[in-house]
């Protein structure tokens, strides 16, 4: 039973007047009399005819006053309150419809794609948005984004020593679409083609004719972690370890060789050679001529666990004599660019010292491209031009089963300032041996400091001390 309103005689609006107190005394008896407890308490809305953000603000003083810069609920704005909440019978204000159901009365369903985030597809869309009004943008509870994301994904994810962009601004939703996609983890691409949206230098590089396997199978985060590592550029593991992930069998063989590429474990490592995205060639180099990525590093004397190794760039340019290799910018065709078994890293058996006893096996990287022939035969008139008549020099010099002396004693297999790749001198331990090569047209005159002055002819032999 409710108290009356107004005087029920009158009707006058006055809660009660003089004539109306026996009306007043009636009231009160019959209240008393009632058995205890049947009296309903009266509810906090009860009296309400309707709502409206007035009558509900005389409560609900906390939603009164708009957000500053926020967003605000249209419905909520505009105070129909009612479109969100109904009054039943009993005086109470419930929700007209439970989870999603409610925001789809007014909003485009977000669940229909292949891919829907949790809290969207249980329909609690309060989780991240306040159904009144918010300080942030699109009514979310926290601000920047992320902070609302980490209230539930583990913010371990961007804590790293080397953080994506958009994940260190908040940005979550550069990449993720928070309601539903047709793609995994909401992704608002799918594969390349979510990096390529921010990254488009990478787009023509990826318009090569080589295309590193992994980002056509996997995409960017086969190597990369779009969130953070403790490696830069966001790697998921150091170099060379992450190429090693794919490429076993070169960690293997590096591991294994006598002569490891220092360039392997250089900060670089295999990216120093390697473009690790795409390339116009095989196996991804930099550039076309594997002398040209050689050179990047060899532009300088480079000490290493083995000796010194020249600058090779301005040994190139000083002699203009160049061996065929070279001409053609091919280091590789001697040298194996992870490493070798063999010294300098060649692909073949060549002698490390002065003096070697001949095998031809020992000199299998130059009878690769040369002639064995050349020290195998006493006599020749057309297995090599270093002949006397038809003695064989090569042979006189290389095939000696005790001190036999190797190429490079005379030669320098990459480049010379004269003819025949021959050296100017030869070093014999601290000794620079002069060799005083002198080319003549049918052959050729040497006075080193091993023997005396000497001269061949092709055509005739001459007779020399």
């Amino acid at each position: 039973m409710r108290f009356p309103r107004f005087c029920p005689q009158h009707n006058h609006g006055k809660f009660f007047c003089s004539s109306s107190v026996s009306w007043m005394v009636i009231f009160i008896g019959f209240c008393l009399l009632m058995p205890s407890g049947s009296l309903p308490a009266a509810p906090g809305h009860a009296g309400l005819q309707q709502a409206d953000a007035k009558a509900c603000f005389n409560c609900h003083k906390d939603l009164a006053a708009p957000p500053v810069n926020g967003s605000v609920h249209l419905p909520f704005a505009s105070g129909e309150c009612t479109t969100c909440h109904e009054l039943k019978e009993d005086n109470t204000f419930k929700i007209v419809n439970t989870g999603g159901v409610l925001c789809y009365m007014c909003h485009e369903p977000k669940n229909t794609k292949a891919v829907v985030h949790g809290p969207v597809a249980s329909g609690d869309c309060t989780l991240c948005h306040s159904p009144h009004q918010s300080p942030n943008p699109k009514l979310l509870l926290a601000s920047p984004v992320s902070k609302l994301c980490f209230a539930c994904h583990d913010e371990a994810m961007a804590k790293h020593k080397f953080v994506h962009v958009p994940v260190a601004g908040g940005e979550c939703l550069s990449c993720h679409d928070p309601h539903e996609s047709p793609y995994a983890k909401q992704l608002v691409q799918e594969g390349k083609n979510l990096c390529l949206m921010c990254h488009a230098d990478m787009e023509e590089q990826l318009k090569k004719k080589h295309v590193h396997a992994v980002i056509e199978m996997v995409g960017c985060t086969g190597c990369h972690s779009p969130h953070s590592t403790d490696n830069k550029h966001q790697l998921l593991k150091a170099l060379p370890d992450l190429c090693y992930g794919c490429h076993s069998d070169k960690e293997e063989y590096v591991k294994q060789v006598k002569y490891p590429h220092g360039a392997v474990d250089a900060k670089g490592s295999c990216v120093t050679c390697h473009n690790p995205h795409a390339s116009d060639f095989d196996k991804l180099p930099k550039a076309k001529e594997n002398m040209d990525i050689c050179l990047t590093c060899h532009n300088r004397v480079r000490k290493t666990s083995h000796g010194y190794v020249l600058n090779m760039k301005k040994w190139f340019m000083d002699n203009p004599e160049h061996h065929g290799p070279i001409l053609t910018g091919d280091c590789a065709v001697c040298h194996n660019p992870h490493g070798s078994n063999y010294w300098r890293m060649l692909r073949k058996a060549f002698p490390s010292t002065f003096y070697t006893p001949f095998k031809v096996e020992e000199y299998s990287l130059c009878f690769d491209c040369h002639d064995k022939e050349l020290a195998l035969e006493k006599r020749t008139s057309s297995a090599t031009g270093f002949r006397n008549g038809d003695k064989n020099l090569h042979y006189v010099h290389v095939n000696d089963p005790r001190k036999g002396r190797r190429c490079v004693v005379c030669h320098n297999i990459h480049a010379t300032k004269g003819p025949r790749h021959i050296r100017e001198s030869a070093k014999f331990g601290n000794w620079e041996i002069p060799i005083h090569f002198e080319n003549l047209e049918n052959g050729g005159r040497c006075a080193p400091g091993c023997h005396f002055p000497r001269a061949y002819n092709r055509s005739e032999d001459v007779k020399n001390r």
